[in-house]
C-alpha cells in the first residue's frame, strides 16, 4: 500500500509539472494573431499621390494651423456641419473642438503608410560618412532629444540633409522619395510590441548593476548591418549576455524569470524558459544526474519540447535521437557488453538494438569467426563442452543444427564420431 501511494504521488507531481511546463512555455510561432484591417479613416496616401510632399508636409503636422492645407481641397467639408472627414485627424465627429480631440501624430498602430527606407547600414559605416560630411554620426545622434530617447523626426534628418548643409549628390529634405517608399507595410518587432511583452524601459537600461555604461551597440547589435528600412529588434542572446551575469544584473531579472519581460507569466520551479533565454551552460530543472537514463520516456512523449535545446536533432520523428545515440553508447554498453551481454539484450529487445543498429550492422560482426573459436583448427577439439552447455548459441550461425554437426565433413563423416 505505501509503494503504491509513492507511484500516485509521483505520478500526481509529473502531471502537475507537465500541465505547469506547458502552461509557461511560449505559444509557438504560428500562433500569431493576423494583423487587424487598415483603419478606413486614415488618411490615404495614394489618393492624394498626385499633391507634391511638401504642400502638406510643411509643417510639424499637416493641417494643424486653421486646418490648412487641406481646405484647399476640401474647403465645402469644412464649410458644411462635421462628417467623417473629421475623423481624419480628431477621435471622434463634434462641433465642439474641446471634445474633438486631435489623433497621436504621426499614427503609432501595425500599419505604416510611406514607410521610410533609412539604411542604418549606410549611416553606421563611419568611414564613408566622414568621406561625404567630413564627421560620422553614433545612435544617440539620431535618437536623443533633450537628453531623453525620442524616435527621429524630420528635424533631426535636416542636420544633415538640409539642402544648405548637405554635401552635392546627398538626398535633400525635398526629395522625398530618397527616404520614403509609397507602399503600406505592417511594422515591424522593432518598431510595435506587441503580446504579452512590457514596455521595454530603456533608461534602466543605461547602464548597468555595477555603474558600467550599456552602449547602444551592445544590445542592437544587427543594426550596423540591417538593410533599407529595416531596425532589428535586439537578439535574445544580447539579452542573456546581460541578465545572467550577475555582475551586471540582480539575479531577479534572471532571464528564467518570466515575469520580467512579460505580463501574467510568473517563474515556479517547473518553469521551462525556452532554450534561448538560456546561457549556454544551463539546463533546465529537470535534467538531474538521473536524467540522461529517465529520458526515454519524456522524449517519446513531447518531442518537440527536447527540440528547443537540442537544435540538431533529426526531423524525422522515428530518428529524433540519432545525433546522441550514434555517437554516444547506451550506458549498458560496458567493456563487457560486445562479449558478454549483448547476446542475452539481443534477443530480448531487438526493437531496442535496431533504433541504432541495422540488420547488416550485425551480420558484418556475425559472418566474422567467433573469438570463442579460437585458432582455425583448435575448436574443433573443444566444442563440445560449449556446445552441450550452450547448443542455442551455436545455432546462431549454424542454422540448421543436424547439418551443421554432421556435414562438412565432421559428426557425419569422421571415423569413430557419434552418430545422431
Amino acid at each position: 500500500m505505501g509503494l503504491a501511494r509513492v507511484f500516485i504521488t509521483c505520478a500526481t507531481f509529473a502531471t502537475v509539472v507537465a500541465i505547469t511546463v506547458a502552461a509557461c512555455s511560449s505559444p509557438p510561432v504560428g500562433s500569431v494573431a493576423p494583423a487587424p484591417p487598415i483603419d478606413p479613416t486614415r488618411l490615404s496616401h495614394s489618393v492624394h499621390a498626385a499633391i507634391p510632399c511638401t504642400s502638406c508636409h510643411d509643417g510639424p503636422r499637416p493641417g494643424s494651423h486653421d486646418h490648412k492645407p487641406c481646405d484647399t481641397c476640401h474647403r465645402a467639408a469644412f464649410l458644411a456641419p462635421p462628417g467623417p472627414l473629421c475623423r481624419v485627424c480628431h477621435t471622434r465627429v463634434t462641433t465642439s473642438p474641446l471634445a474633438a480631440p486631435l489623433k497621436p501624430y504621426p499614427v503609432e498602430d501595425v500599419w505604416q503608410t510611406e514607410a521610410p527606407t533609412f539604411s542604418h547600414e549606410k549611416h553606421l559605416d563611419s568611414a564613408a560618412v566622414e568621406r561625404e560630411v567630413g564627421f560620422h554620426v553614433a545612435c544617440a545622434d539620431c535618437h536623443l532629444k533633450d537628453g531623453k530617447l525620442a524616435p527621429p523626426d524630420h528635424a533631426t534628418c535636416a542636420r544633415c540633409h538640409a539642402p544648405e548643409a548637405s554635401p552635392p549628390g546627398l538626398v535633400t529634405m525635398g526629395q522625398c522619395t530618397g527616404c520614403h517608399a509609397a507602399q503600406t507595410q505592417l511594422r515591424t518587432q522593432a518598431q510595435l510590441i506587441r503580446g504579452d511583452l512590457r514596455p521595454f524601459d530603456h533608461p534602466s537600461h543605461r547602464v548597468d548593476r555595477g555603474g558600467r555604461p550599456i552602449r547602444c551597440e551592445q544590445c542592437h547589435d544587427r543594426t550596423p548591418n540591417a538593410g533599407d528600412g529595416a531596425h532589428p529588434a535586439p537578439s535574445i542572446a544580447s539579452c542573456v549576455s546581460c541578465h545572467d551575469d550577475s555582475d551586471r544584473a540582480p539575479d531577479t531579472v534572471r532571464m528564467r524569470a518570466c515575469g520580467t519581460c512579460h505580463v501574467g507569466r510568473e517563474q515556479s520551479i517547473a518553469t521551462l524558459a525556452p532554450r534561448s533565454h538560456l546561457p549556454a551552460s544551463e539546463k533546465p530543472l529537470d535534467h538531474t544526474i538521473g536524467f540522461r537514463t529517465d529520458h526515454a520516456d519524456a522524449a517519446a512523449q513531447n518531442a518537440q519540447r527536447c527540440a528547443t535545446c537540442h537544435t540538431q536533432m533529426s526531423g524525422n520523428a522515428a530518428d529524433t535521437c540519432d545525433e546522441c545515440h550514434q555517437t554516444m553508447r547506451p550506458a549498458d554498453h560496458r567493456i563487457t557488453f560486445r562479449e558478454l551481454d549483448h547476446g542475452p539484450e539481443a534477443l530480448a529487445h531487438r526493437d531496442r538494438c535496431a533504433l541504432c543498429h541495422v540488420e547488416s550492422f550485425c551480420t558484418a560482426c556475425h559472418v566474422q569467426r567467433p573469438r570463442s573459436h579460437g585458432f582455425p583448427g583448435t575448436y574443433q577439439l573443444d566444442h563440445a563442452a560449449a556446445a552441450r552447455e550452450n547448443v542455442i548459441a551455436c545455432l546462431t550461425c549454424h542454422v540448421d543444427e543436424r547439418a551443421a554437426c554432421s556435414g562438412n565433413g565432421c559428426h557425419g563423416t569422421v571415423v569413430g564420431a557419434p552418430k545422431r
